[in-house]
């Protein structure tokens, strides 16, 4: 029964993740139910702050700050009637600008990149191609990553309001799958004799591999 609430939990949750988005583009391109593009990225942001805080509680010595600025921020632009339209970026821009970090810090000299790291868990030692190839692959996840945000902040200063949402809110989850499947074809036409990884292990592992210290290689 317990097991049976828990799985319905899941898929609630995650059809609740993946319809804010396009609840939040709805509201901006009808200028209608306003108060989601408010309320839907601040509780995605309680969200994530909360399971941070549930792994590692001494990270909220500086989370509590943090969530604190984001309250008198928002209450002061409500109070003087600047629009709050750029909030539902906010969620969008902290969880690339945190994958870019993350990844691009294992790309420096003398570290092992996080994608040679997961495969390695996955599948063991690999051959010296496909670790030149799982280097790439960061390198070219992280271009991913920044063309994110700088397409959001373009879109946002420059094109109108809806085209911008409908990047950051529909189109999000098609590009990052779009990315891994030209990814997984490449590798599938390139390494054809090395077997496929399953995305559920590739996920397990990176999410594993954040929570520790980036390794470095022993150059010697």
């Amino acid at each position: 029964m317990a097991r049976g609430v828990a799985s319905a939990g899941k898929i609630v949750a995650i059809a609740l993740i993946l319809m804010a988005p396009l609840a939040i583009h709805a509201a901006i391109a009808s200028a209608a139910w306003t108060p989601l593009i408010v309320v839907i990225p601040i509780v995605q942001l309680a969200l994530v702050g909360g399971i941070i805080v549930m792994r590692d509680r001494t990270r909220l010595k500086w989370l509590g700050p943090l969530a604190l600025l984001l309250a008198v921020v928002v209450i002061w632009a409500a109070r003087a009637g600047i629009s709050l339209t750029a909030l539902p970026g906010i969620p969008h821009a902290i969880a690339y600008a945190t994958l870019l970090c993350v990844f691009g810090y294992t790309l420096l000299p003398d570290h092992e990149a996080i994608l040679t790291r997961v495969v390695n868990a996955v599948r063991g030692p690999l051959p010296p191609a496909l670790i030149v190839h799982t280097r790439r692959v960061t390198f070219a996840w992280c271009g991913f990553f920044a063309a994110q945000l700088v397409a959001s902040v373009a879109l946002y200063l420059f094109a109108p309001l809806e085209v911008w949402s409908f990047f950051i809110n529909v189109l999000n989850f098609p590009l990052v799958v779009l990315m891994f499947v030209v990814e997984g074809l490449y590798r599938f036409l390139r390494f054809r004799d090395f077997p496929m990884d399953r995305l559920s292990d590739i996920t397990r592992v990176v999410a594993k591999t954040m929570e520790r210290r980036p390794r470095q290689v022993d150059t010697v």
